[in-house]
């Protein structure tokens, strides 16, 4: 349906365009009856063999929902049975998480939430902290950065559940440098991992932390081939927004068939190795 009825129009829109058209068909189809269970088993997201452990987290394929699309909070069930092993809900301020969190409770999440935090960080983070499994927080401005996260992992230790929490890169940061005074920060401060924006970004953060960090590699991607590529890099997870939003569910699922596939291929080739 969403290739009959949405893909036509969105491919031609601005992105913040389309990502509302597409919200609202997958609106309209969680509200229909049975809607979930058939999306989930029309786009399975529990392929035998593609589960891995993130974060001390157990994911059931590497593939997300990264943040841009639900935005408030509204739909993170109906998404994530899109195919996706989480659904990473914002960028939020204080007011669209409390908006998140009023849904959190009347609705609770099926399967792995994250928080992208992007404003009024500590307000945010602390009333978030019950609602989510983990926190991508990015601070824009770096002379704020060692500061504004300070404030965050002291708000952490004060809770008896520890939960993940990554710093999300700006897609402007490219600077050698820059990059690596946050990876420096990271870690030394007990920062769980990092979430890239670009390919390069990747490879960056795999070299010089020698995986150390775990990387949920946030990129634009348009083809199976290149989800593969960023897994190849270093990125443990990959989120996914604009493929989804452009080619609708059935990308999804050929991303994580794709990814299966050659999962199956390196096994088998390290067997007759061995």
């Amino acid at each position: 349906m969403y290739n009959l009825l949405i893909k036509p129009f969105v491919r031609n829109m601005e992105p913040g365009k389309a990502s509302r058209v597409a919200l609202r068909y997958f609106k309209i189809l969680g509200s229909i009856p049975g809607g979930r269970f058939l999306s989930r088993f029309f786009h399975g997201n529990r392929p035998a063999g593609m589960e891995r452990e993130v974060f001390g987290l157990q994911f059931y394929n590497p593939v997300g929902l990264s943040s841009g699309l639900d935005r408030q909070g509204d739909l993170y069930n109906d998404l994530n049975v899109l195919g996706f092993s989480f659904v990473e809900i914002g960028p939020l301020d204080a007011e669209l998480t409390r908006h998140a969190i009023a849904n959190l409770q009347e609705n609770p999440a099926d399967d792995l939430i994250c928080a992208c935090i992007v404003a009024d960080h500590l307000t945010s983070f602390s009333l978030a902290y019950d609602f989510f499994d983990f926190f991508s927080v990015e601070v824009k401005d770096l002379k704020e950065f060692e500061h504004v996260m300070d404030q965050i992992l002291d708000v952490r230790l004060t809770y008896e559940q520890y939960k993940p929490v990554i710093v999300k890169f700006s897609s402007v940061l490219t600077e050698e440098a820059d990059i690596r005074r946050v990876l420096d920060y990271c870690l030394l401060n007990h920062i769980d991992g990092i979430e890239t924006r670009t390919l390069e970004q990747t490879k960056a953060v795999s070299a010089y932390t020698k995986g150390r960090l775990e990387i949920i590699a946030n990129c634009v991607f348009s083809t199976p081939e290149e989800a593969q590529e960023l897994l190849d890099a270093g990125a443990s997870l990959i989120g996914m927004r604009r493929g989804l939003v452009s080619e609708g569910p059935r990308f999804v699922q050929k991303v994580i068939r794709y990814l299966e596939s050659n999962a199956r291929k390196k096994k088998t080739d390290e067997t007759k190795e061995a």
